[in-house]
């Protein structure tokens, strides 16, 4: 386990261990399956949710205001995004698909 159920941790220190260890993982592959079942969507969010809880001195505050606080996006946001750049990156032919293959 990556945290226990105490409070743990610098800021700096979680926020890497989350993003190296944690967010990689939820995050592979998103644009191709990417959640729409709202159900779905909090299961992947409450992850986040619960880590950045335990960061310390994050526990009072609700999630978006840690968010803002950390400095990071919610995981349907940060997935709408990559879907986005992907789809951009299709329609300007920066990597091969089906519909431009030369």
């Amino acid at each position: 386990a990556v945290v226990s159920t105490q409070s743990t941790g610098s800021v700096n220190t979680m926020l890497t261990l989350f993003k190296s260890l944690v967010r990689c993982k939820l995050e592979y592959c998103s644009p191709l399956w990417s959640p729409y079942l709202i159900g779905d969507i909090q299961a992947l969010e409450s992850v986040q949710r619960q880590f950045t809880r335990r960061i310390e001195g994050m526990a009072q505050l609700d999630y978006w205001e840690r968010l803002k606080k950390l400095r990071l996006m919610s995981l349907q946001r940060r997935r709408e995004r990559y879907t986005i750049i992907q789809m951009w990156k299709s329609y300007i032919g920066a990597f091969p698909n089906s519909t431009n293959t030369r």
